[in-house]
């Protein structure tokens, strides 16, 4: 079988923002990969009986599954396809459970998770496709090494060249076998030690490894090798070592892009941050300006300025006041990460208390009744914590149908998280709009005030504390907002603001 010339890759998560960015680093690394994306069990078993894939990439912490379940699905219709994690999950035992099972590799998600992924992808892939070429017979199998490019060679225990293929010169940019003599080529990993501590490793796993390496080719040029070297007796009961090897200089080019490129999204991000608390700042005295003469303007001459004067000047002082609300927002939405306290152990139900208090006129002007279970303690900022629930029962008020608004909030414990809930019976959320409800500056319903910020600031909270947050339209009785809190012992460091 020739060498698929273009990765076809599926792309499984219900996050719509982890998808979109997984397959962004994963389309800038491999440009002319296909790659499928889908987020929910119908359009999952769909496309996997009607499309073939080179490699699965998947969430492990779904609603609708999980990621064993995604593994086993695809290993019995496509029993070759490499499955790799790429999840939020951390839980040890489930990572030991999953590579036990056979995923190709478990990648956590998080900058340096997105830095990993491509290089998890093309190892995955292209040790899938060795195993294809392994299985295949002896005699086809050094014509098809050859062509893709993977050269074989034995060694002594002391570097020396027994033999090569002709993918080898190829990689080192020789032309026979006494020009690659004449290279330096890296000292193997097992050097001539007791004969019987080698024979001893022949039935354990350190019998074969794997690194990368530069190589100097006889033409001057530098290439990036990696070997997975062997060791084996041959015919004549002599220790040697056998070293498959790869080029993977473009691999070492995409990653070192890969690395510029992230390091510019963080400073692009740090810029902007810095630019919305530097722009809002800025605004606070005009805008205070804006409304204090306004005020003068309507004490002193409001009586000459007639009804339509007056109503100009209403205007002015309106827009003033909705601006300085949208100002203060932002600069909240700014500080969450460059303003943020260390974490500590928070009593849930504490801040669930605080937050009310400081609505409290809110609440009692609406009629609203709060009922809560008994919530759990977590590792957060408490002040952040206290806003996020300050933010979301202030969501649930507003937006909520002539009848007084009955909100109701709960937890449930999962294998390594918390799921807290916030459940209303207010007018509910169109299910087309489930994302956009996070989007910043996105109102769905102009006529009720706000500026669109609120849900952006409570994303950012939770995202800030390792968790996530989403919304579910309850038909007509409502919405319900969960997010989750990853667990954490307060001693282990485990989790850090």
């Amino acid at each position: 079988m020739a060498e698929p010339r273009k990765l076809r890759l599926l792309l499984v998560d219900e996050n719509a923002q982890d998808r979109a960015l997984a397959g962004l680093v994963l389309g800038r690394a491999f440009p002319e990969a296909q790659i499928r994306e889908v987020d929910d069990a119908e359009d999952f078993a769909t496309v996997l009986n009607r499309s073939r894939f080179d490699l699965v990439v998947t969430e492990c912490l779904m609603n609708w599954t999980d990621g064993l379940s995604v593994f086993r699905a695809v290993r019995e219709i496509q029993p070759q396809t490499p499955v790799i994690a790429f999840t939020e999950l951390r839980d040890p035992e489930i990572v030991v459970e999953a590579m036990k099972a056979g995923f190709a590799d478990y990648v956590f998600k998080g900058s340096r998770g997105y830095l990993q992924l491509p290089v998890a992808v093309q190892s995955a892939w292209e040790q899938a496709r060795n195993r294809l070429l392994a299985a295949r017979s002896e005699p086809w199998l050094d014509a098809l090494l050859d062509r893709s490019n993977i050269g074989v060679y034995r060694s002594t225990l002391d570097g020396r060249l027994i033999e090569s293929t002709p993918a080898l010169l190829r990689l080192l940019g020789v032309s026979d076998l006494e020009d690659a003599l004449r290279i330096s080529l890296p000292e193997p990993h097992f050097l001539a030690e007791d004969k019987q501590d080698l024979l001893d490793r022949l039935s354990t796993n350190e019998a074969s490894r794997s690194r990368d390496v530069q190589v100097h080719g006889a033409d001057g040029t530098i290439t990036w090798l990696n070997l997975t070297e062997v060791l084996l007796l041959d015919v004549d009961d002599e220790i040697v070592i056998d070293i498959l090897v790869r080029d993977i200089s473009q691999q070492m080019e995409r990653e070192d892009a890969l690395k510029t490129t992230l390091r510019e999204l963080e400073r692009s991000n740090a810029d902007l941050s810095q630019f919305a608390y530097m722009a809002s700042h800025e605004l606070q005295q005009p805008l205070r300006m804006v409304e204090k003469f306004g005020a003068i303007l309507a004490e002193e001459y409001g009586a000459d300025l007639g009804q339509g004067g007056g109503e100009l000047l209403q205007s002015v002082t309106d827009g003033a006041a909705r601006m300085q609300n949208l100002v203060d927002d932002l600069l909240e939405l700014s500080r969450i990460d460059t303003e943020g306290k260390d974490f500590a152990e928070v009593d849930s139900n504490e801040v669930l208390h605080e937050a009310i208090l400081g609505i409290e006129d809110v609440i009692g002007e609406s009629g609203a009744e709060v009922h809560s279970e008994k919530l759990p303690v977590v590792m957060g900022d408490h002040s952040q914590m206290v806003q996020l629930w300050r933010n979301l029962i202030s969501n649930a008020v507003k937006f909520r149908r002539e009848d007084a608004p009955k909100i109701e909030i709960a937890a449930e414990e999962t294998e390594d998280s918390w799921i807290f809930s916030i459940e209303d019976n207010g007018i509910g959320i169109d299910a087309l709009e489930l994302e956009n409800i996070f989007v910043i500056f996105r109102r769905l319903h102009p006529e009720l005030p706000g500026t669109g910020i609120g849900l952006s600031i409570c994303k950012r909270i939770v995202e800030r504390h390792g968790g996530r947050l989403w919304a579910e339209p309850l038909g007509d009785e409502g919405a319900r907002f969960q997010f989750s809190m990853p667990k954490a012992d307060p001693d282990s460091g485990e989790i850090e603001a």
